[in-house]
């Protein structure tokens, strides 16, 4: 089996292949990216557990969990945060029967956008993940429900560390939309009446199945809101000065061929 083989709805992929500003290449084999594992098929698990997984980073909610726990990955080490808080750090349940739910009008629907990327460069979880890639203890996998949103902030939080422009890392996190392509249309079929002509509301729920870019540019923002630019919120929130971040950059990534 390999890795094009798992089925795209599980959103199951790697950031090895992307171009660095200075013309490097980010290292194949190092960051594993997916939806949750307890949908994975016995093949997919089996290719999975082949790629020698050092550390399985679970950002899903204590309730996503329950309903769904991941299964063992032999060798691998567990870890399950919360990746999306409020403000004031306290849990938010993201699990499946929430978003059906959420309110996604008008302010409510704003509101809710803002606790969630304008706290995710923030996490705990990310605290964590970005431990393991300082001790260099990759491959590493990440995910949470869809793969899409907690997972798609970590993904682009870690192309920008090793040198990737915004723009590229922004791109690697749309590309959600083209592997959860069949959910989005299906869950925008079932709001059908609810959106009627509102293109607008239409663009908006395509977030709940798919990803808006303007998202996780918002994350973006709110680095720079807080911390000015991205070298002080890596040294800030992760310790990774100026030296390190090079030291890393050099380490996950290579020369072109």
């Amino acid at each position: 089996m390999r890795m094009q083989d798992i089925r795209k709805e599980h959103n199951f992929r790697e950031l090895g292949g992307y171009v660095t500003e200075n013309g490097r290449i980010v290292r194949y084999g190092q960051f594993y990216r997916s939806g949750p594992l307890g949908k994975m098929s016995a093949e997919e698990l089996a290719f999975i557990e082949s790629l020698g997984i050092r550390h399985i980073f679970d950002f899903r909610s204590d309730t996503e969990v329950r309903e769904l726990p991941d299964p063992e990955i032999h060798g691998a080490v567990y870890h399950q945060i919360n990746a999306l808080t409020d403000s004031e750090g306290n849990p938010v349940d993201f699990s499946p029967k929430a978003i059906d739910q959420a309110d996604f009008s008008d302010q409510k629907g704003k509101d809710f956008l803002e606790i969630m990327y304008g706290n995710l460069p923030f996490t705990k979880a990310y605290v964590e993940m970005f431990e393991a890639i300082k001790k260099k203890e990759t491959p590493i996998l990440f995910h949470c429900t869809a793969g899409k949103d907690r997972t798609g902030i970590a993904a682009v939080l870690i192309l920008i560390l090793l040198g990737v422009d915004e723009q590229t890392a922004l791109d690697d996190y749309e590309l959600t939309n083209d592997y959860r392509t069949a959910a989005i249309e299906r869950f925008l079929k079932k709001m059908e009446a609810f959106i009627g002509e509102n293109e607008e509301l239409r663009h908006s729920l395509r977030g709940v199945e798919g990803v808006n870019r303007e998202n996780a540019e918002l994350s973006l923002q709110r680095i720079r809101d807080r911390y000015g630019d991205y070298e002080t919120y890596f040294k800030a929130r992760f310790g990774i000065d100026e030296k390190m971040q090079a030291e890393l950059a050099s380490y996950y990534t290579c020369e072109a061929r």
